[in-house]
């Protein structure tokens, strides 16, 4: 039995069946026939055999022969029928649901992502919605079609009051054939399938993975697109595949049905001259009708564990679906320049972790301002709770003297541009990677970016130059290069605050060389906020503060630091010796 919360998840569940109620009335007919037309053969067995056999009655055999045939191909009209309009019907439901999980997805909060894996995430998509779909469609169907099946052989079976039943089955030779064949057209589908569901799971993760360059270039529709294509090609190729199945089984009937009729007829020809009992109708009909109840019996033994699959992937997937987004109400527009940055008495912590203690700077306009410290200083949750990965937990911070709880996130980002330590491309051209979420880019804009960050040497020895194919997370480009294209990209988009973690520190010396030339570039006449562990890449920041324990411990020019023979100091030196 359901309890409360299953049945309210189910009529949830249901509620994604509305909008397709057309369709779901086609399948439901198609389902009704289909399992009262289990009558066929036993109704049709008493007046063949009392009536043809026994009295050697021709024209009852050719009209039992006629009406066998036409049966079994409505029923096979209905099983294709029912087939084809539930799976379409469960297809829609899954392209709704992924689209909602996946929008979802993509404007879920920062700290989700630091809860779960990407691994549980990709499964919501694969693994629940085709639990869902079957116990949304599979289990109502088997539900329907038996109980149908059942009421009308024991209402039969209670007609005839006793008898005994007879199944005939006859092995067609060419039924091998005919699955073969059907299974090669399956097999190439199948493959296209699997290329589409690799396809969308590739463009999860690079959301999951690209989590940060989407919200701050604002690439949320840009992205959605990208997933209904992919999906859509899906569900495409999922019906063209069960179209081709749910052939197999009419047509295996109706082999078998004419195989029966012919047996059927060469039997009665046989046994023209041969008297035979009324009662032997009725006995062979109630058995048929009788040995028939067993296998809808045993289905619907089984149906109940795949709806309780289904519920309880329908509660991991309205769970995420409820979840709270990213941003809530919309906030009023306020014109923003992005010249100042301050931070005023931040305290942030990740549970119980105390990550920044009474945190305070002020970023002039146009300076750059370089953070350094040990691993868990705070650097990279600075540069974070500005970005509006994380929300403020005690505190404020302001841009241009607003202070960013009174804008939107999209309003504070777009004066934001990001570049991150592990570089973040989409599989797509380089000229979509710089001028990312941007449909309408002029390539013109494109290369002056692309020039500004060096780029546009190695780009236009490339086959097709700007149009070139990146690859999965840009596997075709050196390190040095796909950093090149993640400064352009910042470039593209002109963003007066420029926030930098940890830009170069993953690369080696050559490659650096020609990112801190872009990144030079990058800085100019704008508000920079760099983290860094390679201090020779910060030497000529307006400002290097340094970080311990969540606090600034020392602030100033690089050669001041220097000569207060402190901390930085050592670091410089460490940094020097191990050079």
């Amino acid at each position: 039995m359901l309890n409360k919360e299953d049945k309210i998840r189910y009529l949830r569940l249901l509620g994604y069946l509305r909008p397709h109620w057309k369709m779901g009335v086609a399948a439901a007919v198609g389902t009704m026939i289909y399992g009262a037309s289990e009558l066929i053969i036993p109704s049709a067995l008493q007046p063949m055999i009392d009536g043809g056999f026994a009295q050697g009655n021709m024209q009852i055999i050719y009209t039992t022969i006629a009406v066998l045939i036409a049966g079994f191909f409505v029923r096979s009209m209905a099983n294709l029928s029912s087939a084809y309009t539930t799976t379409w019907i469960a297809q829609r439901v899954v392209y709704t649901l992924r689209v909602e999980m996946f929008a979802k997805l993509l404007r879920l909060p920062m700290p989700y992502f630091d809860h779960y894996s990407h691994g549980s995430i990709l499964s919501r998509f694969s693994y629940d919605v085709t639990q869902l779909m079957s116990a949304v469609t599979d289990s109502l169907i088997t539900l329907c079609r038996d109980t149908i099946t059942i009421i009308a052989l024991l209402a039969y079976l209670f007609y005839l009051d006793w008898q005994m039943t007879l199944i005939v089955m006859i092995a067609v030779p060419f039924v091998a054939f005919i699955i073969i064949y059907i299974a090669k057209q399956l097999r190439a589908l199948a493959r296209s399938l699997q290329e589409d569901m690799g396809g969308m799971n590739h463009i999860v993760d690079e959301v999951v993975r690209g989590r940060e360059i989407i919200r701050m270039y604002d690439g949320f529709q840009h992205e959605n697109q990208r997933f209904i294509r992919e999906t859509h090609a899906i569900e495409v190729h999922a019906l063209r595949s069960k179209k081709v199945a749910a052939l197999i089984s009419p047509i295996l009937e109706m082999i078998i049905v004419l195989a029966l009729s012919a047996v059927i007829l060469l039997a009665a020809y046989s046994a023209q001259n041969h008297p035979e009992q009324m009662t032997i109708g009725k006995f062979v009909a109630f058995l048929g009708a009788m040995a028939m109840l067993f296998q809808p019996t045993k289905r619907l033994g089984k149906v109940f564990e795949p709806i309780q699959r289904g519920l309880a992937a329908a509660q991991s997937i309205f769970e995420f679906l409820d979840l709270p987004n990213e941003e809530s109400l919309p906030a009023a527009e306020h014109s923003l320049e992005g010249k100042t940055i301050e931070f005023r008495n931040i305290r942030f912590a990740y549970g119980e972790q105390t990550v920044l203690e009474d945190f305070n700077l002020c970023i002039a306009a146009g300076e750059t301002v370089a953070l350094v410290g040990a691993s868990g200083s705070g650097k990279s949750t600075i540069a974070a709770l500005l970005a509006g990965f994380y929300p403020l937990q005690h505190g404020a911070i302001y841009i241009d003297g607003i202070n960013v709880e009174t804008l939107s996130l999209a309003q504070r980002r777009r004066v934001m541009a990001y570049v991150t330590q592990e570089t973040v491309l989409f599989s797509s051209s380089i000229a979509e990677n710089i001028a990312y979420a941007d449909s309408d880019a002029p390539r013109e804009r494109i290369i002056a970016a692309a020039t500004a960050a060096y780029a546009d040497d190695f780009i236009r020895q490339l086959p097709e130059n700007y149009d070139s194919d990146i690859g999965q997370q840009g596997g075709r480009l050196s390190g040095g290069q796909k950093q090149r294209i993640a400064i352009a990209r910042a470039l593209y988009k002109n963003a007066p605050i420029l926030i930098l973690d940890e830009a170069t520190s993953a690369l080696d010396q050559n490659s650096e060389a020609k990112v801190q030339q872009a990144i030079e570039a990058l800085q100019h006449k704008r508000t920079a906020l760099i983290i860094a562990h390679r201090l020779t890449t910060i030497r000529h920041a307006d400002r290097i503060v340094v970080l311990h324990a969540g606090k600034i411990i020392e602030s100033g020019h690089h050669d001041a630091l220097l000569a207060q023979h402190g901390v930085y100091a050592h670091m410089w030196q460490q940094t020097r010796g191990s050079q």
